[in-house]
């Protein structure tokens, strides 16, 4: 009984261990992964090309997930996708394009990002609520695909082709244009000997060009040796000359340079000119409108040539002419230079220049000393305290202006101010006055004391005049009034008052 109850056991357990078992490996078809963080954003399509759900999705041709729901609507088909990983944030701007590969011809999703990220993506969650729809791709947002790498297109490419190349029209314009191949690569045959003969001449003109222009290196050189010797005597008219020499050797360098160009230009037109004539039979099959290009652009390339042969060689013409000049050019400035040499005093020159240079030398050396003075802390403390002083001087003289103005703004005071004036004038003038009076008092007194004197002696005088006998009386007259008379000629006038003076104006 036990036994039995073992073996009932054992083969519950065993089946509840196969159907968990077909549960694990149903949910591990169908992807599914206990504990990842996922997100999904949809991708709409114009067509999928057979797109089914579980198809794989790579970014940068690694599998990041995979397709969880196609949903066809009117004007296109809708693909959620499912990311496995949600640290891997994907930029918005990026191509994704259903792709056809195998030989089945299974499809799924590629996504290319761009060459330059946006900086600062790696830090955002594509889950979070705070995800930058401008930057990443976030959980549930949508955004446009394209149709890639399709058989159905490359069937219907390859049916028109096909639709094409059946045609007898298309089949006699294919005849036409080989035998109008075999006529232009006579004609390209002709041309490369042509062209070799053309290039053998260039050469030995530029054998010649070559020997004219070691002539005139020489020649420069010795011009750029006597410039250099006459530079350190006159350095403006040097560095003039030596830049002339400059400009004619890059000429020459230049032209020299233009000619192997042109050397090296004829020969890769000719080595392609060969590649040309081994695949023509392989452009002919190809299309007869590259063929129909091709021949119009030999007929432009040999016009080009003969043209770029004639301008090569009025331009060597004009460069020669242009370099014998320029050498001419160059030898009456050396005959210039040389008398003028010989006119100007050097001495003098070199004596005016050392007389220049100590000046700024002391110029100089004053101005670094202005500079150590005003530097100096002391004086620019002490030029600070001035400038205080004077600020707080300027204040105060600015007040006082501001009380003045106040003060002779104001009528009343100003006719206060006038009544002074008039007051103390008219106190000199009684001061005046009293002066001119206290004058006449004193003069007054000593004509009262010349009068008192003439009494006295007019008193001692007439007892005398009575003892005298009758018959010898003078007639005597008294003098006291003509005394008074004199004195009263000798005093000032008396001042007038200002009531006289109103009397006597009227």
């Amino acid at each position: 009984m036990r036994s039995r109850t073992i073996r009932e056991g054992s083969v519950g357990l065993l089946i509840l261990a196969g159907l968990a078992a077909f549960v694990g490996l149903v949910l591990w078809i169908r992807g599914m992964k206990w504990g990842a963080r996922t997100y999904q954003f949809i991708v709409s399509f114009t067509d999928v090309a057979g797109m089914k759900v579980g198809a794989t999705v790579r970014y940068r041709g690694v599998d990041v997930g995979r397709i969880t729901d196609v949903k066809a609507t009117t004007n296109g088909v809708d693909a959620t996708i499912q990311i496995d990983s949600a640290n891997l944030v994907i930029p918005r701007n990026v191509a994704i394009e259903a792709n056809q590969s195998g030989l089945i011809g299974e499809t799924s999703i590629d996504i290319t990002p761009p060459k330059n990220l946006p900086s600062g993506i790696q830090g955002i969650n594509p889950g979070s609520s705070k995800c930058d729809t401008k930057l990443v791709i976030c959980n549930q947002n949508r955004v446009n695909g394209e149709i890639g790498v399709s058989f159905i297109e490359l069937l219907r490419n390859t049916d028109k082709f096909t639709t094409l190349y059946a045609d007898p029209a298309f089949f006699d314009n294919v005849n036409n244009l080989t035998k109008n191949a075999a006529l232009a690569a006579s004609g390209v045959a002709k041309l490369t000997a042509e062209l070799s003969l053309l290039t053998r001449s260039v050469r030995q003109q530029v054998g010649t060009f070559s020997t004219a222009t070691n002539t005139l290196t020489a020649v420069s050189a010795q011009t750029a040796n006597r410039i250099g010797n006459t530079a350190d005597k006159f350095g403006n008219t040097a560095d003039k000359f030596g830049k002339l020499a400059e400009s004619s050797n890059e000429l020459l360098t230049t032209t020299q340079g233009n000619l192997t160009t042109t050397q090296a230009n004829l020969n890769n037109t000719l080595q392609q000119f060969g590649k040309l004539a081994a695949s023509a039979d392989r452009a002919l099959i190809s299309n007869q409108g590259n063929l129909n290009n091709l021949l119009t652009e030999f007929t432009k390339l040999a016009a080009s040539t003969n043209e770029l042969v004639v301008t090569n060689r009025g331009t060597l013409q004009k460069t020669l002419t242009n370099i014998s000049q320029s050498s001419e050019q160059l030898t009456i400035l050396v005959t210039r230079l040389a008398n003028t040499t010989e006119k100007v005093d050097v001495a003098k020159i070199v004596g005016n220049l050392e007389t220049l240079s100590a000046n700024a030398a002391e110029a100089s050396a004053n101005l670094r000393d202005v500079s150590a003075a005003v530097n100096n802390p002391t004086n620019f403390l002490v030029l600070q305290q001035t400038l205080d002083s004077a600020r707080s001087t300027f204040e105060n003289v600015q007040k006082i202006t501001a009380d003045l103005d106040e003060l002779t703004g104001d009528p009343q005071f100003r006719q206060h101010v006038k009544e002074l004036v008039n007051g103390l004038s008219k106190l000199v003038s009684s001061t005046q006055q009293l002066e001119e009076q206290i004058q006449v008092a004193q003069k007054l007194e000593s004509v009262n004391s010349a009068l008192k004197e003439a009494t006295a002696n007019s008193t001692t005088q007439t007892p005398l005049t009575q003892s005298s006998p009758p018959t010898a009386q003078p007639t005597e007259t008294n003098p006291q009034p003509h005394q008074q008379e004199s004195l009263l000629q000798h005093l000032p006038a008396a001042p007038k008052n200002e009531s006289d003076k109103s009397e006597e104006s009227n």
